[in-house]
């Protein structure tokens, strides 16, 4: 894929499955034997399928705002703030989130992700 077919693609993923929670697209985006990593976690496609779910379940008025999309050939990283509505809490959240996705055949294959919290407590001082 060209970089800019990458592009279109990562756009076509936030707007098809994330914004939307819906795991019904996956395959068209992920393979089956997908890898990615947090942390000490490793992240399968079914993890990825819970993870929709839950996000389904518990959250509420999702938006990611896109702040930096980088794509070459086989590999794109995306920049985005994602705030949503928790449901449990009835409270806002905001995350800053990246990614680092490489694909293969025109899927992700693996991908790893930073993800931060804005803490209240850094706002006070």
């Amino acid at each position: 894929m060209t970089p800019e077919e990458i592009h279109r693609f990562a756009l076509r993923l936030m707007h098809d499955v994330w914004e939307p929670f819906d795991s019904s697209r996956l395959d068209d985006f992920y393979h089956r034997d997908v890898v990615g990593h947090h942390r000490r976690q490793v992240i399968h496609f079914q993890d990825i399928e819970n993870r929709l779910a839950w996000d389904r379940k518990n959250r509420k008025s999702q938006n990611y705002e896109i702040k930096e999309l980088i794509a070459e050939q086989d590999r794109f990283s995306i920049r985005f703030v994602f705030t949503t509505l928790e449901l449990q809490t009835m409270e806002n959240s905001e995350i800053e989130v990246i990614y680092f996705y490489h694909l293969r055949e025109g899927k992700i294959s693996e991908f790893w992700l930073l993800a931060s919290v804005e803490f209240d407590y850094l706002e006070a001082s």
